[in-house]
């Protein structure tokens, strides 16, 4: 696809760019999760590099102007959170597009909405309110959670609590490695997250609330995929002694599989994480908890972490005994979180 573009005009589609002038770019097979965004015009765009990525990061006009520089920040942050899984941003070129949106209908929220476009390549849109300051941004999880999105191919709609749990996972993992969060604060946003899913249509297995599409269990949705997460880190963890965990898994499906072309069942994905892991972790999680009403029972490894509840709040006991696995899923990255510090700390 080539663009002939007026003096002063852009564009931003999720396309392979094949030139520096941006206006040759190759249109990918892909799943298409739903229409890609493809902006025209006098808007702002930047590239940002991180390790193993370039973003091509487009940032649209409203009506009054935004700091872009600050803006910029937040997104090279959100996406330094997500390399720290494995090394890598999991996507090498995606499309990022920032929008803002109108005052008075967000309410306090730095990044109100949200989401991950697979079409023709993977975009990511991030609506954001523009009267924030830098600081409101670093702190706000959405953009951590989107990105997080981009290390599973695009797991059916049938399956999405899948997709949508692991990125939960990792939006807290990540924040805590970053520095962003303490480790209390991130297993305690994780308990809460997991308490919303047990109660979130307590009828249903999390196939049926994925399938149904009803509001009521969307907690269920978004948490129980989270619950297996969990589960399958500790489980690779502590049957290898330290040496393998999810991240790890994840970087080899990053390396053989993404980005993927085309839809994928959770059976599927959870068999390859199998062979990639060369353990049957996955697989029986999946066989266990997929088709079963209600919610996986988290509470025997909270107690083997370490993580007692009390009245609602989660408290990290020394001496547990899967305490070194539940340090280091929430491990800081001492350079990364230095980094964060010093954004923060310019941040008005």
């Amino acid at each position: 696809m080539t663009f002939e573009l007026p003096d002063g005009i852009r564009v931003a589609v999720p396309w392979e760019p094949l030139d520096a002038a941006g206006t040759r770019y190759r249109v990918a097979k892909s799943p298409e999760s739903a229409s890609a965004p493809a902006a025209f015009g006098a808007f702002d765009s930047r590239e940002i590099r991180v390790p193993g990525a370039t973003l091509r990061v487009s940032l649209m006009r409203g009506r009054e102007p935004m700091d872009n520089g600050a803006l910029l920040r937040w997104v090279e942050a959100a996406a330094t959170d997500v390399s720290l899984a494995y090394g890598l941003f999991p996507n090498p070129s995606p499309q990022v597009v920032v929008i803002p949106v109108a005052d008075g209908r967000n309410g306090d929220s730095a990044v109100p909405y949200g989401r991950v476009v697979r079409d023709g390549g993977e975009s990511v849109e991030l609506f954001v309110n523009r009267n924030q300051p830098l600081s409101a941004f670093l702190d706000d999880w959405t953009a951590t959670h989107e990105f997080s999105h981009l290390m599973l191919p695009y797991v059916g709609r049938q399956h999405r609590w899948i997709s949508e749990g692991f990125a939960q996972y990792y939006q807290n993992v990540l924040l805590a490695r970053s520095g962003a969060y303490d480790r209390q604060h991130a297993w305690q946003k994780i308990y809460e997250g997991f308490e919303r899913g047990r109660l979130s249509r307590p009828e249903l297995s999390p196939n049926d609330a994925a399938a149904g599409g009803t509001r009521e269990g969307l907690m269920k949705v978004y948490w129980s995929g989270a619950a297996i997460a969990l589960m399958a880190d500790v489980a690779l963890r502590e049957q290898s002694g330290g040496r393998e965990t999810l991240d790890d898994v994840l970087a080899r499906l990053q390396s053989c599989c993404l980005p993927s072309g085309r839809v994928w069942s959770g059976p599927e994905l959870f068999a390859t994480l199998d062979e990639l892991a060369g353990r049957n972790i996955f697989m029986p999680l999946y066989r266990r908890y997929a088709d079963t009403i209600g919610f996986p029972d988290t509470t025997p490894l909270f107690a083997r972490l370490g993580l007692r509840i009390d009245d609602g709040r989660v408290r990290i006991e020394r001496s547990a005994h899967l305490e070194q696995i539940r340090n280091a899923i929430t491990e800081v990255d001492v350079r990364t979180a230095h980094w964060r510090d010093q954004l923060a700390a310019y941040a008005p």
